[in-house]
């Protein structure tokens, strides 16, 4: 069998460091292109040298590399933060080698991307793409996730006797008061359409708000109570001006303000 060494190395270093990028982003830990070249090495090593050796369990000797490829890839001062490192690098591995079989399982026209002797570099190095594609997704739907637990809450807006239940957004950044006394919240532009007692409510006048965008005036009405559940925890507030928005905001209705 003829092997084209420099296809094995420029393939496997390039594959090894966006696996290693990708491992870093998941942990949310800095990522050294020193320490990711290194390990990249130590992998691209082993692969040029495994077609000259007869290794009897590959599968062992592909995780010990794992094992040694990840305590280079990031300093460890636990032995969790190794394990974790360890179990996500294997897991974008396997799941890179998973989308190579898929790719060439599905279109075996690929053979324009193939050198001689089908080893096929272009078909592993779209499949790391998208594995740190995949791996940028759930770092970003973790961290939605982990932000929303943490700053949301669970909102009773009380009006006339009526109560209408929604979503709300603790926002470090609304320091929003009616005539510099009174902490405001804020709500979506269609929040008003599900209180059907919002006529009966006070209306509030000359809000002045302050965006990004520059400075402008809303109007607003005042809730009898603002009833704001955290961890099981229920905390009632009085007579809260409530500012009406003109835009919408995503997963919640209330912009929450943080002195309240």
């Amino acid at each position: 069998m003829q092997i084209y060494i420099e296809y094995v190395i420029a393939d496997n270093m390039a594959v090894n460091v966006l696996l290693i990028y990708a491992t870093t982003l998941t942990l949310r830990r800095k990522f050294s292109p020193f320490r990711a070249f290194l390990s990249a090495a130590v992998g691209t090593a082993f692969a040029v040298v495994m077609p000259l050796v007869e290794i009897k369990a590959l599968f062992i000797a592909k995780i010990v590399l794992a094992m040694f490829m990840s305590a280079i890839m990031l300093k460890h001062k636990r032995v969790m933060s190794f394990a974790k490192c360890l179990a996500f690098f294997l897991l974008y591995t396997f799941l890179t080698g998973g989308i190579c079989v898929a790719i060439l399982g599905a279109n075996e026209g690929l053979t324009t991307l193939k050198n001689p002797d089908d080893y096929t570099p272009a078909v592993v190095a779209i499949a790391a793409l998208i594995t740190l594609f995949s791996a940028k997704k759930i770092v970003g739907y973790v961290t939605l996730a982990r932000r929303e637990k943490k700053y949301t809450a669970d909102v009773k807006v009380v009006v006339a006797g009526e109560c209408v239940e929604c979503k709300g957004f603790w926002d470090s950044g609304n320091k929003l008061y009616y005539k510099g006394a009174v902490p405001v919240v804020v709500s979506t532009a269609g929040f008003c359409d599900k209180i059907t007692n919002i006529d009966k409510a006070e209306k509030v006048d000359g809000i002045r708000l302050s965006t990004v965008a520059g400075t402008k005036t809303i109007s607003g009405f005042i809730a009898d109570k603002l009833l704001i559940t955290e961890d099981g925890n229920e905390k009632e507030f009085d007579n809260v001006i409530i500012g009406i928005g003109d835009c919408d905001f995503k997963g919640f209705s209330l912009l929450l303000n943080c002195d309240l």
